[in-house]
């Protein structure tokens, strides 16, 4: 069977989540009446601080009732130049909500005040920036953790410039098991925050957007309006309820075996990784002369291993509870042959 480092989202549920998914207690959640709909918001708002949640069925849709809850037509939202919003949900923030993107350059660790002050505008004959969307982790920056120290100052520093924060956290799990902060300290540092259950956690389906419950009564509206008002969620919502029962814990492990395939990049003439993994993504870029990520992905392909191509001058490798230590070795190993 190949090892499969494409992403986190390849995770299949546990045996023990397909029983708690078929065990699920249901109702009508258009009604509000599915009880583990309602456990899974509750215990979403508290792990990260906030009033209410709301469930929805995928992170783009978590997003994207983020940005329309803070924006209005003709806005603008500052985004991290390799952001997921920017260049993973199809456009959705012109299309749903008619706001533009204005991208700025991070360092590492995140962007800072001081390289968002200047982007802000506010003349009437110009966008109105609204809105700062920070990402934790940081997908297109190899699983990089922005600052909680970088967040609090951009926290305590928009409201003098009326701006709203939206914290993409679709992998903040893996910012906290890395740097042992707690969920609700990122929330903090953010009106509305969204998390996925169906990357790191492995449930099969599912995200959910918290902040306050005005706020969470408007994205409400907002999801039955773009399609996203389930029924009988229960038997889905009770995966992600498991996932944060039974797989928070061990995002660690899932650090660790990125970090053995970062040795083994280390030990290769070949290969260079881009970044020194903080979670559990690891970018490498292909060294040798003629060689391109496509081959590399081809040859890795033929040993078993599918990994994706990311850019078009590195390869993605993401871990996940589905590979276990064992085919991290056997991994760490090929590409040392292939590329040693």
């Amino acid at each position: 069977m190949a090892i499969d480092l494409r992403s986190d989202t390849v995770t299949r549920p546990t045996a023990a989540m397909r029983r708690a998914m078929a065990e699920a207690e249901v109702g009508d959640d258009v009604f509000g009446d599915d009880p583990t709909a309602r456990a899974l918001q509750d215990r979403v708002a508290q792990l990260l601080g906030k009033e209410a949640a709301l469930f929805t069925p995928s992170g783009t849709m978590a997003n994207q009732l983020g940005l329309a809850v803070h924006t209005q037509r003709g806005d603008e939202v500052l985004i991290d130049r390799a952001s997921h919003m920017l260049h993973y949900e199809c456009g959705a923030g012109a299309a749903l909500s008619g706001v533009q993107f204005r991208t700025v350059d991070s360092p590492p660790g995140g962007f800072r005040v001081e390289d968002l002050a200047p982007l802000c505008r506010s003349d009437a004959s110009q966008p109105q920036t609204r809105l700062v969307e920070i990402e934790n982790t940081h997908n297109g920056r190899g699983g990089e953790v922005f600052a909680l120290e970088r967040m609090r100052d951009i926290w305590n520093w928009a409201p003098s410039t009326g701006l709203r924060v939206h914290l993409d956290g679709a992998r903040l799990w893996n910012a906290s098991a890395a740097t042992g902060i707690r969920l609700d300290a990122y929330g903090a540092c953010a009106h509305t925050v969204s998390v996925c259950f169906s990357k790191g956690l492995g449930a099969p389906i599912g995200s959910a957007l918290a902040g306050d419950a005005e706020t969470m009564r408007r994205a409400h509206r907002l999801r039955k309006m773009w399609g996203g008002g389930m029924r009988q969620v229960g038997v889905i919502a009770a995966a992600a309820l498991f996932a944060l029962d039974h797989h928070l814990e061990r995002l660690p492990d899932d650090h660790q075996k990125t970090r053995r395939l970062a040795a083994a990049v280390a030990k290769s003439s070949g290969l260079r990784a881009v970044h020194t993994p903080d979670t559990n993504i690891l970018i490498v870029e292909p060294t040798g002369a003629g060689d391109t990520p496509r081959a590399l992905q081809e040859d890795l392909k033929r040993e078993g291993v599918i990994v994706n191509l990311w850019d078009t001058r590195y390869i993605r490798m993401v871990t996940h509870l589905d590979v276990s230590l064992d085919d991290i070795e056997r991994v760490a190993e090929i590409l040392v042959r292939l590329r040693g």
